[in-house]
Parts: C-alpha cells; sequence; structure tokens
C-alpha cells in the first residue's frame, strides 16, 4: 500500500495544495513550526479519521476557516484508493460535521474507513506508551487493533455505552439493585468480548516486538508485552462476579471501579518494569518495538505494507540503529521528517515545508 498524493485545504497551517509522493522514502524537511508533522497527521487522519496529536478536529481547522478538507490517493493491491474526508463547524451545538467519500462514494459513519488505509506513526510521544499511565496504553491497544480488526469498533463502543449507563445509575440517590443487575449482565458480556480481542492481539503483539526489540538493539534487549486485566477473570461469569462483589465500592465512589476501562499492558526490558527502571534509552527502543511489531501484524492479517510516518524519531537514534531500521522498512513506504536533511539513500524523494508550503 502507497499513498501517491495528498490534497489539503485549510488544514492546519496548509492554505491548499496538492503533493506527490515517492513510493519509498520521503524526506519532509524543514524548521520546526512550518508544518512538516501537519502533513504526517493527514496522511494518519485518512485511516481513522482520527488525529494522533489532539482528540479535538477543531484544533486541525486552519485559523479563520469553516471547514477543511483532505483527500489522499493511494494504491492498495494494485489498484487505486481514493478517501476524501471534509470537516466542518457548522454542526448543531457547535459541533463539527463529518463527510467520507471513499472511492467516489459517500459514506456515513467513520466505521466505512475502517480497513480502508493502514498508517502507522512513529513519534516522540509514543514514548507516553511506555512511561505514561494505563489510560495511555489502553488508547494505543484500541486504536491498534480497531485499525487491524474493524469489529471491535462496535464491541468497544457497546461496552462504553453500558459502562456510562451504569456510571449514571451509579450517581443516583436510591440506584435500583435490580437494574444494577440488568446492567452487571450486560457490562460483563460486552466486557468480556473486548478482553478477548485485547488478549488476542497483545499475545500477537507480544510474538512480533520481542523480534522487532531484537533487531532494533541488534540482540542485546528482551522485551515482554503483556495484559494486566481488572477483572479477575475474563469469561462473562466472572466479569459479573466481579462486578457484584465491588458494588458497595462502586456505590461509594458513584462509578465503576473494576472492568476494561481499567486495564493495562505491562512492558518489561530483559525483565524489568520499563516504567520504573528503563532508561531513555531502552524506553525509546521499546516503544519503537512496538510500532514495528504493529507494522508486522498488519502484514501478517491483511497482506498489505503499511504507511509509515517516522516524526522526528530517527535523530534521536544512533547510526547503527537507524540503519537497521531503514532496513527492516525497504518493503514500506516510510515518510521521515526532519530539520535537516541527513545522509539517507540516494533516491529518496526529498521536499522542505515552509509555512505550510511545500517546495521540492
Amino acid at each position: 500500500m502507497i499513498i501517491k498524493s495528498l490534497e489539503l485545504r485549510n488544514f492546519r497551517n496548509y492554505e491548499g495544495g496538492e503533493v506527490f509522493f515517492d513510493e519509498r522514502l520521503n524526506l519532509v524537511c524543514g524548521e520546526n513550526g512550518q508544518g512538516k508533522t501537519n502533513l504526517i497527521e493527514a496522511i494518519n487522519f485518512l485511516s481513522m479519521a482520527k488525529s494522533f496529536r489532539t482528540r479535538r478536529e477543531a484544533e486541525l481547522l486552519r485559523e479563520g476557516e469553516a471547514s477543511f478538507f483532505v483527500k489522499g490517493v493511494f494504491e492498495k493491491g494494485g489498484a487505486p484508493y481514493t478517501v476524501e474526508i471534509v470537516w466542518s463547524a457548522s454542526g448543531p451545538h457547535g459541533a463539527g460535521v463529518r463527510k467520507f467519500v471513499v472511492n467516489g462514494a459517500e459514506r456515513s459513519s467513520v466505521v466505512d474507513l475502517l480497513g480502508g488505509i493502514y498508517t502507522i506513526v512513529f513519534s516522540p510521544e509514543d514514548l507516553a506508551v511506555v512511561k505514561g499511565g494505563p489510560d495511555v496504553r489502553r488508547r494505543f491497544l484500541d486504536r491498534e487493533i480497531i485499525l487491524l480488526r474493524p469489529l471491535y469498533y462496535h464491541k468497544l463502543k457497546k461496552y462504553r455505552g453500558i459502562l456510562k449507563s451504569r456510571n449514571a445509575l451509579l450517581k443516583q440517590d436510591a440506584p435500583s439493585p435490580e437494574l444494577l443487575d440488568v446492567y452487571d449482565e450486560q457490562l460483563a458480556e460486552a466486557g468480556a468480548a473486548v478482553m478477548e480481542e485485547r488478549v488476542s492481539y497483545i499475545a500477537a503483539l507480544a510474538e512480533e516486538s520481542a523480534e522487532s526489540v531484537k533487531q532494533i538493539s541488534d540482540g542485546r534487549d528482551a522485551l515482554s508485552v503483556s495484559y494486566s486485566p481488572s477483572f479477575s477473570g475474563l469469561s462473562r461469569e466472572s466479569c459479573k462476579e466481579d462486578l457484584q462483589k465491588n458494588r458497595d465500592r462502586d456505590l461509594f465512589l458513584h462509578a465503576t471501579e473494576t472492568g476494561p476501562h481499567r486495564d493495562d499492558m505491562a512492558l518489561t526490558l530483559n525483565g524489568r518494569d520499563l516504567r520504573i527502571y528503563g532508561s531513555q534509552g531502552q524506553q525509546r527502543t521499546a516503544a519503537l518495538s512496538l510500532r514495528l511489531a504493529e507494522r508486522a501484524l498488519i502484514k501478517r492479517e491483511t497482506g498489505e505494507d503499511a504507511i509509515l510516518l517516522l516524526d522526528d524519531v530517527m535523530s534521536e537514534l544512533d547510526a547503527g540503529r537507524q540503519e537497521r531500521i531503514l532496513s527492516v522498512f525497504r518493503d514500506n513506504q516510510v515518510f521521515v521528517t526532519t530539520a535537516e536533511v541527513p545522509d539517507y539513500p540516494a533516491g529518496a524523494n526529498v521536499f522542505t515545508v515552509t509555512e505550510g508550503k511545500i517546495s521540492f
């Protein structure tokens, strides 16, 4: 899979224009604050209609404008594949309105985009997956599972809806025990379905990331990835038992304190907890290994080579690790943002971004 061209209007600091890409290595150069990251953010946005930098789509809008437009022309399985997204700030109550067009046909939901385009972003923020709290790792997991297995989107949405209803009931002065029983049954079933997907994905991620870290570190490091559920078991029955056992605590706190929304992903390098004992370099290596594992899983499960978006991460690696990573990426289309043009292989497509304008 490759992206052949990108067209932007009023996206971040891009007023408008179209740019064409090389099918292998593209270097996006320029000083800080000029729009390098905005460019790869737009490419990534076409895969899930979500930004890897913000949850608020209004922040993607060029100042003073009412809507933005992003269009990508891809090649997928040897055939053309086009995605267009329009976002307008003119929705009811200040909410935005999105419009999706895939291969010329208008789609009604973001779900119709999922599984169409595969992009992977490597950025300095990836360290948060290793160093941050459980919520960061849950977002990482959920986003990657949705990208690879779109049906998970519906399972997660169902779980969150039931959780919201149960929490609303817990906030009432005298919650109905009978209604709580109903929500416990529903939440246990939905939660077990979410955990089943996470367990399956993390098992595959653990296998691939163990190989990836060896490639980056030249065999010096061993990475272990495992799932840490807050429920005592993974079955619907054990989930329901935990909810009922913890009901008094939930009533006191007015919130559901156990379930997939409280789960975590444990990461150890060479047998030591990366959050506590990992150096900056080891944490960076682990974060990159997770992204490499994600790349391998996409290839394994879909047969497609994902588009790789490296945002200011190569400069933080020594020459040996840079070379090993680029050798791993030889089958993928790669975008690298950098403040200076480094010594990369001949034939790379180099263009410069200045105040949202691209020159070659």
